[in-house]
């Protein structure tokens, strides 16, 4: 698996120059993470059409939000993958996301992918089972407001 980084528009997208379009054409593809402060971070895709002289671009087509982290990979088949950090992700998935992904986070997130991290730590360190879900908001409140 290979991390990625800095593909955070359309001008900067990972491009693939031998990609499938229907059976038998050929295009191209590009991907790029885009982060949104007010919903969070998603996963573009854009194709170029081979029936159309020179080199035009289909509509781009966009994935689900997830809020607190987006990265682009390519596996070891050599496809790119988008991996997200959602609010339903336990602290210690949230953690290993930011080992592993933090560095393909792109720039602009980087604050809030650390920030969530922290808060969810908090949360689970201040619980202990059967505690009620209102149990460690205020510790995770106070590291989210941490700079």
């Amino acid at each position: 698996m290979k991390l990625l980084p800095g593909h955070v528009s359309p001008e900067t997208a990972y491009l693939v120059d031998d990609y499938p379009y229907g059976f038998r054409l050929r295009c191209q593809i590009r991907y790029w993470v885009e982060f949104n402060p007010k919903r969070g971070f998603r996963y573009w895709s854009q194709t170029s059409n081979p029936k159309r002289p020179g080199l035009v671009w289909n509509k781009p087509k966009a994935s689900t939000y997830y809020r607190f982290g987006g990265a682009l990979v390519l596996n070891d088949e050599d496809q790119v993958r988008f991996v997200g950090l959602s609010e339903y992700s336990s602290a210690a998935e949230a953690k290993a996301f930011k080992d592993q992904y933090g560095p393909a986070v792109p720039e602009a997130g980087q604050a809030i992918l650390t920030k969530w991290v922290a808060a969810k730590q908090a949360y689970e360190a201040a619980r202990k089972d059967g505690d009620p879900l209102s149990v460690g908001l205020a510790e995770a409140r106070q590291a989210l407001s941490e700079d």
